[in-house]
């Protein structure tokens, strides 16, 4: 099974937003088995849309869409995949009665534009979404999917995790992909492709080679009928990864340098203060983003000035001696 993501609306051809939606939906896809060939961006012009719609249609298993739901003049996703289909748009009560609903408990009418979407196709469902007023489509004919999600990540996040993606993955059976990522630091992206070259060459599990800002990150990615086997499959490759680089891993998969430093902390019970001067908190605010960090994180001074580490009783003699930026001022 291959699909198509098609990015809607003019503010992405204008920089006024960043398409995050079709990144997202790439990494999703892959998790479950299914090949991601094409990703598109289109502006809000009915003619254009109708062709690009048109053309996944044409060619795509599944098309997924993102934008284009909403109740202005311009969100036009719902008429150009009824023009590509020739199908007629109908309103439908019981969607009508609820968008009323909506309006009703913000203690606002509905306003008439909002009609369209409680319209569907003969060829379409539609898909529930409870953060927002867009209800998705689900559109299937000829053995073809289109499904057209809303454009706001938080609305589009629900919809494919709670909606869509368990009804893809139950139409891609036998199809397991499982990914492990392992970060490193200290050696450079050259230097690690020497360390371990002939992993590269490997077609199931496949390795690629990021860098990242937090180092290089080399990712495994194996294929198989269940997530069992394809685990079974990553299991050699890891244990050559890490014969080979050693110590030079610092985390795996959704580890970040801060869940690591909670991590350590926690586990020998100690403490940690922070004095920041350039980074501006920036430091202390992430490890605030850790879960449990008041276990172990008692706290941030923030300085700007040597009259402010002055203020805090810092002898002078010492900042001439060692500086502001250094462990003797922080202690």
């Amino acid at each position: 099974m291959h699909a198509e993501v098609i990015s809607i609306g003019t503010e992405l051809l204008m920089g006024e937003l960043v398409d995050t939606n079709s990144s997202y939906l790439a990494s999703e896809l892959a998790k479950l088995g299914i090949d991601l060939r094409w990703v598109s961006k289109v502006g809000d012009d009915f003619d254009r849309l109708k062709g690009v719609i048109d053309q996944a249609w044409r060619r795509s298993d599944v098309t997924l869409t993102t934008g284009g739901l909403g109740p202005t003049s311009d969100d036009m996703t719902r008429e150009t995949i009824a023009a590509v289909l020739g199908e007629e748009m109908t309103v439908q009560e019981d969607l009508l009665e609820h968008l009323k609903g909506l309006f009703a408990g913000r203690g606002t009418p509905m306003p008439s534009t909002n009609v369209k979407q409680a319209t569907l196709i003969p060829s379409a469902v539609t898909i529930d979404n409870p953060v927002g007023t867009a209800p998705g489509w689900w559109v299937e004919k000829d053995s073809r999917l289109i499904i057209a999600m809303p454009g706001p990540p938080r609305e589009l996040d629900r919809m494919w995790t709670h909606e869509v993606s368990h009804q893809l993955r139950e139409r891609n059976p036998n199809v397991a992909i499982v990914t492990r990522t392992f970060k490193t630091f200290g050696i450079s992206e050259g230097g690690l492709n020497e360390m371990i070259a002939p992993l590269f060459e490997s077609e199931n599990p496949v390795l690629g080679i990021y860098s990242k800002v937090d180092g290089i990150h080399l990712r495994a990615i194996a294929t198989a009928r269940t997530d069992i086997e394809a685990r079974e499959l990553i299991g050699p490759m890891e244990a050559e990864i890490r014969s080979a680089v050693g110590d030079s891993i610092w985390g795996e998969d959704e580890e970040t340098p801060e869940s690591q430093v909670a991590t350590l902390m926690k586990k020998r019970r100690q403490s940690l203060g922070i004095m920041e001067s350039f980074t501006g908190g920036i430091l202390a605010s992430n490890l605030a983003e850790v879960p449990g960090h008041r276990e172990f994180l008692r706290g941030s001074i923030v300085t700007g000035s040597r009259d402010v580490v002055e203020r805090m009783g810092v002898p002078r003699e010492l900042i001439d001696r060692f500086g502001e930026a250094s462990p003797e001022i922080a202690e």
